[in-house]
Parts: C-alpha cells; sequence; structure tokens
C-alpha cells in the first residue's frame, strides 16, 4: 500500500465531468524501481514515452485498487521522464461506480520512496483533450476528440494546482496484469472518396437508455464537435483496394483497415501530417470491407484528431473494439504509416494446452479463447465494447471458463470481491445485490433478482471448486444476504412469488411469464439454498430446498413438459397458464434432480434431446434465445452425456461466428455485441464434449 502518497486532483475539479488532466516527474534513474498506482476513472503510465500501462484494476464503490509495475526495463541513462494521465468522469455508468476524481502514485527503489503524488509531480489540465464531449454510451462515459496543434503541452500556460483529496480504501489488485499486443495493419483494405448526403439515414446519438442530465452529460449546444452524426452522412465511394501502407490522403478522401478479426483494445495510428489536418475515425465490429457501416450497438464509436503538420503517433484514451476502422479526411492532408490497435486483455500465457483436431471445432475455441481474453482484463465484462459492465450470471459461465482455460481464478477473485464489498444504500432491497457492479443504479434501481442467484452458484464454485475454500467466511455476508432477500418473496407454499424489479429469466418472451409464480425461478431457487446449504451447512436450506424441489416439479409438470407460470385468478387461486419455454425445461433439467428414468418423463426426455422440436410452432412455446437458454441447453446436454447432439449443436450455433471475427456474439443474429464474455463457456462445453467428461 501507500506509504507516502497522496491522492491528488486539479483543484476544484473533482466531481467535474470528462476532466483529463496530465502529471510529469523527473527521475535519474528507473533501476530497481516500481510504481505503484491508482486512480479514478482511469490512467495511463507512460515512461520516457512509451506506453507502460492501463488501469487500476475496477473496485467496488468507496475503494480503489493499487497497481505495481516494475520500471527497470523502461530505464534510459541520463535521465527519466514519468508521464501519468487521468481521466476523471465522475458521471454516472455501468462500468465504474460514480466517484470523485483523483490519482495517487508513488515511485519506490527497496525501501526508498523516490517521488510521490502530493509532493513531486507537476500537473497539467490536457492541452490536446476536448472536454465536452457526447457519451459514448450510457454504459460508458465520454467520446474521445483531440486537438494536438499545441506545440507546448507542458508550458505555463497548462500547468495547473492540484489539492489533496478524500483517500479511498486502498485494495490490492487481485486480478492478474493484463497482456498489450501491438497490431498493426500494413494496408488499407479499401481507399476512395466521400461527400455529404443529407438523405442518408443515421442517428444523433446512440445509447441503451436515455442519458439524462443527472446520469452526466453535457447539453448539445456546448459540445462542438459530433463526429457520430457527421461520418454516417457521408456517401463512399470506392476507387482502389488493397493499398500498402504508407498511404496519402487528402480532403475527402478515406481508408478502411481490416485488422483481419475483432481485437480489443487502444486503437493507434502514426502519420506524417503534410497540411494541418482534421481526421475522423469510424471502427466497427463488422462490416464490408469495401463499405464501412457501423454494427447494430447502441454506442459511438468514433474518434476525431485535429493535427498539426509533422510527425504524429495518436492513441486512444480508452480501450475500444473493432475488426473493421475508416479514417476520412475532413481538411488537410497526411501520410499514414501506421494504423492498428494496442490490445488490452487477459494475459493468455498460462494457457492450458489442449489439442482438438478438428479445424472448424479448433476454430470455436480459439474464438472463446480470444473472447476471454477480451472481456477479462481486470474484472468480468459482458462486452469490451458498449458496455464493460460486470454483470452476474454472465460471469457465472465466464468464472467457469478462466478456470478451464488457465487452472486459477485471479480475475474472478477480484470480480466476486467487488460485490462482497458492496454496501447496498437502501437503493434496492436489504441483502440484494446489483446486477451489474462496479456501476451505478439507473434512476428505477433496477436489480434482477434471479442473477443475485448466480452470484450464490459462483461464489460456491469459487471457494469449493476453485482453490478458495479458505476465503468461506468472507463471501458469508453477501451469500446469506441474498437467501434473506428472497425469503421475504417466499408464499404459503414456499414458492417464490412476485420477485420485484427486473425479472430474467432469458432473453425470450419467458420473462414476460414472471407476474405471480415463476417456475424456472423456483427451480432455480432450489439451486440456491442446496449452494448455501453447500458452503454453510445450515440443514434448514437443505431441508427448505427439498420441499420446494418436490412441490415445484409437481406444480409446474403436466405430463409432457414443464409449465412457466402460474397466476392467481380473481378468487386468489393460482392456476397454471399453457406457457412454457425451451428454457423452463433446461432450469428444470439443471435443478430439479429428475430421474430420467421414471416413466413420467419419458416424452420430456425425448424432447429435451431434441430440443422440443415438435413444439416448434406451437402458439404457447418459445424456443431458446442465445442467452441464458443456449447455455443452460449445453450444461443439460452435459449432464445427459450426449455430447454427439451437444458438438453439433456448438457447430450449428458459433461456426459462424468464429470464421467471421475470431470471437463469438451476444446473439446469433449479429445484433448486439460480437464479443461477448460468457460466450467463453462454448470451449468448456467443447473440449468436455470431446473428451466425453462430465463437468456438472
Amino acid at each position: 500500500m501507500f506509504r507516502k502518497a497522496l491522492p491528488i486532483f486539479a483543484e476544484g475539479q473533482q466531481w467535474q465531468m470528462n476532466t483529463h488532466i496530465v502529471l510529469r516527474a523527473d527521475i535519474e534513474s528507473l533501476k530497481n524501481t516500481k510504481i505503484l498506482i491508482s486512480a479514478s476513472s482511469f490512467y495511463q503510465l507512460f515512461v520516457n514515452d512509451r506506453f507502460v500501462a492501463f488501469g487500476p484494476c475496477r473496485a467496488a464503490g468507496g475503494y480503489a485498487r493499487i497497481d505495481e509495475i516494475a520500471l527497470e526495463k523502461y530505464h534510459l541513462d541520463g535521465g527519466n521522464t514519468v508521464r501519468i494521465e487521468v481521466a476523471g468522469y465522475a458521471c454516472h455508468s455501468l462500468s465504474t461506480v460514480y466517484a470523485s476524481s483523483f490519482v495517487c502514485a508513488e515511485i519506490t527503489h527497496g525501501g526508498d520512496i523516490l517521488l510521490y503524488t502530493g509532493r513531486d509531480f507537476d500537473c497539467y489540465r490536457s492541452a490536446y483533450y476536448e472536454q465536452k464531449t457526447e457519451r459514448y454510451s450510457a454504459q460508458r462515459h465520454f467520446t474521445e476528440v483531440y486537438d494536438a496543434r499545441e506545440k507546448e503541452p507542458f508550458s505555463e500556460v497548462y500547468a495547473i494546482r492540484t489539492e489533496i483529496v478524500k483517500a479511498p480504501k486502498w485494495l490490492e489488485r487481485k486480478a492478474s496484469y493484463p497482456a498489450y499486443r501491438d497490431i498493426k495493419t500494413g494496408e488499407a483494405v479499401t481507399v476512395g472518396t466521400y461527400a455529404f448526403d443529407g438523405t442518408l439515414p443515421y442517428f444523433k446519438t446512440r445509447s441503451s437508455f436515455p442519458i439524462d442530465v443527472s446520469w452526466g452529460r453535457y447539453e448539445e449546444a456546448e459540445i462542438p464537435y459530433k463526429p457520430y452524426r457527421w461520418i454516417q452522412r457521408q456517401k463512399q465511394n470506392p476507387m482502389q483496394y488493397h493499398k500498402a501502407l504508407p498511404l496519402t490522403l487528402h480532403e475527402n478522401e478515406y481508408a478502411i483497415f481490416d485488422l483481419n478479426r475483432i481485437e480489443s483494445g487502444f486503437l493507434k495510428f502514426s502519420a506524417d501530417v503534410l497540411e494541418e489536418t482534421d481526421v475522423v475515425i469510424g471502427y466497427t465490429e463488422l462490416s464490408e470491407p469495401d463499405h464501412f457501416e457501423f454494427t447494430n450497438i447502441n454506442c459511438q464509436n468514433v474518434l476525431e484528431y485535429i493535427l498539426p503538420v509533422g510527425k504524429n503517433e495518436m492513441m486512444s484514451f480508452e480501450p475500444y473494439t473493432a475488426r473493421f476502422a475508416i479514417m476520412l479526411v475532413k481538411k488537410g492532408a497526411l501520410s499514414v504509416e501506421n494504423f492498428g490497435i494496442l490490445t488490452l486483455e487477459c494475459d493468455m500465457t498460462g494457457l492450458i494446452a489442449r489439442e482438438i483436431s478438428d479445424s472448424e471445432y479448433r476454430l470455436i475455441y480459439d474464438a472463446a479463447v480470444n473472447t476471454f481474453a477480451h472481456n477479462a482484463s481486470d474484472i468480468y465484462m459482458d462486452c469490451p465494447s458498449r458496455e464493460r459492465a460486470g454483470w452476474l450470471c454472465d460471469s457465472y459461465f465466464t468464472g467457469i471458463a478462466e478456470y478451464f482455460f488457465l487452472g486459477k481464478s485471479d480475475v474472478e477473485a477480484a470480480f466476486l470481491e467487488n460485490f462482497r464489498l458492496y454496501e447496498n444504500d437502501g437503493s434496492i432491497p436489504m441483502g440484494a445485490l446489483p446486477m451489474c457492479y462496479p456501476s451505478d443504479m439507473q434512476n428505477d434501481n433496477k436489480f434482477i433478482p434471479q442473477w443475485n442467484m448466480w452470484y450464490v452458484f459462483e461464489v460456491r464454485d469459487f471457494l469449493l471448486k476453485r482453490g478458495h475454500e479458505a476465503e468461506k467466511e468472507d463471501f458469508r455476508a453477501s451469500v446469506m444476504g441474498v437467501i434473506d432477500f428472497l425469503r421475504n418473496y417466499e408464499n404459503a407454499d414456499g414458492l417464490l412469488e412476485d420477485l420485484p424489479s427486473w425479472n430474467f429469466v432469458e432473453w425470450s418472451r419467458a420473462n414476460d411469464w414472471t407476474k405471480n409464480v415463476n417456475y424456472p425461478t423456483n427451480f432455480l431457487y432450489v439451486g440456491v439454498l442446496f449452494a448455501a446449504y453447500e458452503l454453510y451447512g445450515d440443514e434448514t436450506l437443505k431441508e427448505k430446498a427439498i420441499a420446494i424441489r418436490e412441490k415445484t416439479k409437481k406444480f409446474a409438470f403436466d405430463d409432457e413438459k414443464f409449465i412457466d407460470n402460474a397466476i392467481r385468478d380473481e378468487n386468489g387461486i393460482l392456476k397454471n397458464t399453457e406457457n412454457f419455454s425451451e428454457a423452463g425445461q433446461y432450469y428444470a433439467m439443471l435443478f430439479g434432480d429428475i430421474s430420467l428414468d421414471e416413466p413420467i418423463y419419458k416424452k420430456w426426455t425425448i424432447h429435451i434431446r431434441n430440443g422440443f422440436a415438435a413444439f416448434a410452432d406451437a402458439p404457447d412455446f418459445v424456443p431458446v434465445n442465445a442467452f441464458i437458454g443456449r447455455y443452460l441447453r449445453m450444461q443439460t446436454l452435459l449432464m445427459l452425456e450426449e455430447y454427439d447432439i451437444l458438438l453439433e449443436n456448438i457447430r450449428t450455433f458459433f461456426l459462424g461466428m468464429a470464421q467471421t471475427t475470431g470471437t463469438l456474439w451476444e446473439y446469433k443474429d449479429g445484433k448486439g455485441s460480437k464479443d461477448h464474455g460468457f460466450a467463453s463457456f462454448a470451449a468448456v462445453a467443447l473440449v468436455c464434449a470431446l473428451e466425453k467428461q462430465k463437468i456438472l
């Protein structure tokens, strides 16, 4: 932990949105030195103008994690300069907790403290970064626009006073340090001209939910640059293909670059600017190589740079996700020398080697590895693009994948600790946990009761299956808090009824059937009670689980299938509907302790194996969507040892994704993210089926 360093920020600006500052200090020698560093919201660390690190690993509200980084390999004889760029967003999001901005850093040599914030670093406001920009997405922060024409960014003009700010509670990083790979493309796949076309349809902004003033944004009239809406109204005219770099582009010309698969990290380019230039860069997870377009995802994938004459090397501050990118010259001319991405991803050098001879399965496996790496740089994320948010339930599947790939759970340790340290301020019922974290509550204080249940499953597996049993007591309060919260919604039969907020069974019409008693949720509850019993040995939890399990099976089964829900009639009597989902059948299989040898389940077992094809046209039936039903089906087929069926399901569902982007997607139809963390579980199911091993 820090011994002398103090958390500081620009005086009077720690609650100002999208504030970027730069700290600099000179040091004679970096031999045998290390830096301890933390910040809110994020930092980039440079030594002698070489990129060193991005961080910190995200933490629960009121806490901050400290990175510890050796500096010797960056040493230069004759003196060294350490530069820390800090973004203080001070806005609400789903990817960080709303917090005041700070940076805290300390450089040590053995037991000696050489430099530390609060004494040794000069501070400057960023001379390049435009503060008043549009939000990148509702879930993340702000888009990046740079005016890099200033020749002396560290002159007195930009020097600012700092103040010591309140320190958070310090935590160690826990998650493994990320890997950075420098990926460059040697050509533009398409070069052409463009012109404004007012008839082209376009989005002014993109967000998953409205971003009001309380959530944090600048008013449109305050924002001078709006590259997202500008780029969509430029009609492209492709003229040349596969042009090697360096490549000269003039005003009204563009180039499209292809990274060959989706990568996640910091977009970067170097250019010799021939005339003062304004360039807009758009990037996307998937596009045609000869015509750039944004994918259907709620974020604004743009950067804008105003550049002076001469050599320029530019890199985004935040990590983004792309396979294709376009550079359009609004003004001026430049020679593009390099274009690419510096990855930010989980370090996979310890990946456990597995032989997969089938080339298509190998492609799916490698795509799952890529997907995991992109979504586990510091916590488990749903996607590395729109949100970078740490969702429960998603994390249950990603946690299995991390241990499977690496034989350890370093990222999961940080992820789960954040939830364990969550302090409920009354925004949600006591004992309940957020649906994703570190994050802020949306205006309606939305949370997902079922995701609380998946938290209990994940904690059980983390503690009992992945070597962390010594931490059981650390998690007791959060696990039993969830149990206590759920107990409040048991009806006279002991079944959960009318759970609050956003009930989530899966992304299908099954979510419409959660009023009153939802049977898939009650099967899930059975599993949760057993999991809590496994952890803490409370026999009453086991007894309750058995009772609820038997009642749920009795009430829900109609001799051929499990019904999804029961609603109360005008007399208050619960009556089953005709609704049933494919996902609901897998909840029953996974948590209902169903003996398939019993004659009453003979028809149902046949349906399980063929995906309920006989009901495809039934009006009250809904097949599985990608999440969570498709993943429950994979688990179910593993449980049933139906390996051939599972392998064909995996090939059919995932192969096209792997071939197209080298990653696995949120949805089969291509909407949303094409690089989604939970999908890395496909590698686990694939290898277990190939090796014919049960994992449940």
